[in-house]
């Protein structure tokens, strides 16, 4: 009897996670990395040029008791609370950048599945992206503002993550004026916060 709840209750979590638009493991990209990172933002321009092919620190961090997950790409050496601060960017010069994919599940965990920016600010599967630069002595953050595409967590496990993502803001005229794309397969953290 405990076997036959305990296969109707994998079978109904795998249906779940299907369902949900979650792909099979097997789908999870090698390696982490960035086909597109755009905006017409002075402060991003400033800071450029962006080297996209070299992707040297990645990683994944899980905050406000599992609601939300940051995921981050840099050419530049950096750990993942260095990337993960809002307070400190630890940027100094221009070419390197570190590329934020902040996913928000509202009152629930994060889980694999499709995230869009459009479902809105406090809302079930929300994401946003944004771009940390250099900037004077300080640094700045650079919101992306995307409001069309996706990002999709593949699978997630206790110690890794990962996921693809197409995500932009397209201006009335059909101007592209912010885009992030790319891939990522990195290990997960959680915060004491």
């Amino acid at each position: 009897m405990k076997r036959a709840i305990l296969a109707v209750g994998t079978a109904c979590l795998l249906w779940t996670a299907l369902a949900s638009g979650a792909r099979a493991a097997g789908d999870c990209p090698g390696a982490s990395s960035l086909a597109e990172m755009t905006s017409d933002n002075a402060t991003f321009q400033a800071a450029q040029p962006f080297d996209l092919s070299r992707i040297t620190s990645a990683g994944a961090l899980l905050k406000k008791n599992g609601t939300q997950l940051g995921v981050y790409l840099s050419n530049g050496e950096f750990n993942v609370e260095q990337m993960a601060s809002s307070f400190v960017v630890p940027i100094k010069e221009t070419g390197v950048f570190i590329a934020a994919i902040n996913f928000s599940n509202g009152s629930d965990p994060i889980a694999p599945g499709i995230y869009s920016p459009a479902s809105g600010y406090g809302k079930p599967l929300w994401v946003t992206a944004e771009v940390k630069v250099a900037r004077e002595e300080k640094g700045a953050i650079v919101s992306l503002g995307v409001r069309e595409g996706t990002a999709e967590i593949v699978r997630m496990t206790e110690n890794s993550v990962c996921g693809r993502f197409d995500l932009r803001l397209v201006k009335k005229d059909g101007q592209v004026s912010g885009a992030i794309s790319g891939e990522f397969n990195v290990p997960l953290e959680t915060s004491r916060w």
